[in-house]
């Protein structure tokens, strides 16, 4: 009977860590702003449809008789590894998001940039012409210089 209680209080835990990590999601994408966030929905119900599935045969595991436990006992592993895979995904999903997120930002600065130094080379021709021969200028010195 203990292995018993040992086994349902560690699926508990893992129960309310895995719940707690979709109500995060679920407060994350409220507000995100993402090019494929319709995906990103349909994934998040499609875990919360494990989530339903783990919790719906761990009560079964809770309630069962020490003769059917066993046999409950592999279903409910099978529907939290499940689940485990799903928030696995679920997280790779919104870490690749992001990644694109954030090359879009880098893009969007850098293009900024270089339209803000075409603009002070048009203002400043002679300055700007002026500043490039002093840097090559020093830059070959620095490379003579190693030689």
């Amino acid at each position: 009977m203990a292995s018993k209680e040992k086994v349902i209080q560690s699926l508990e835990k893992n129960m309310k860590k895995y719940k707690n990590k979709v109500t995060s999601i679920d407060s994350l994408l409220k507000d995100y702003k993402a090019h494929n966030k319709e995906h990103l929905m349909e994934e998040r119900e499609d875990l919360k449809e494990k989530l339903k599935e783990a919790e719906a045969i761990f009560k079964k595991l809770k309630s069962s008789s020490q003769e059917n436990f066993e046999e409950i006992k592999a279903s409910t592993t099978e529907a939290f590894t499940n689940l485990k895979e799903a928030l696995h995904d679920f997280s790779n999903l919104l870490t690749i998001d992001q990644l694109y997120h954030a090359r879009d930002e880098v893009v969007e600065y850098g293009s900024e940039k270089v339209t803000q130094v075409e603009n002070y080379i048009k203002q400043k021709p002679l300055s700007s012409a002026a500043w490039a021969f002093g840097i090559g200028f020093l830059i070959g010195a620095f490379i003579k210089r190693s030689k």
